[in-house]
């Protein structure tokens, strides 16, 4: 495994080896850590998952709605056409926008709340040591 040389007080080099570590010892140092870290990284990951495919729909469907505007310019005979025509398409812009922004900002909320949530349990549960020999 892990082999590292290094010189010690006297000036000799010596071996420390990753097998004379005590595994279980030095993990569980660092289980409450890497439990918090982990259970953060998947909460984090399945709001940017939800986040990543909202806005896809919605460009989507901004760009239906944007190849739906110059089918309605190329059918357009008068000038008062093609003025309503954009006059409805950038209302319809404006509302999508406002829109989807409430509803990217309602989902990061959310997000953000579990995440708080789910780091402060984990702090409170690290905040309140066992004594040797208690059990849970």
């Amino acid at each position: 495994m892990l082999s590292r040389s290094y010189v010690g007080s006297h000036g000799a080099g010596r071996e420390f080896s990753s097998e004379g570590v005590n595994r279980p010892l030095a993990l569980s140092a660092w289980n409450p850590l890497l439990a918090a870290a982990l259970n953060a990284n998947a909460l984090a990951h399945e709001g940017f998952g939800t986040l990543g495919s909202e806005w896809q729909t919605f460009v989507g469907r901004r760009l239906q709605q944007n190849c739906a505007l110059v089918q309605r310019l190329s059918q357009s005979r008068t000038s008062d056409q093609v003025v309503s025509a954009y006059r409805d398409f950038w209302h319809q812009v404006a509302e999508s926008y406002g829109t989807e922004l409430t509803t990217l900002t309602k989902l990061m909320t959310g997000m953000t709340s579990k995440m708080v949530m789910a780091a402060q349990i984990t702090s409170q549960g690290q905040h309140a040591p066992q004594a040797p020999g208690e059990s849970a």
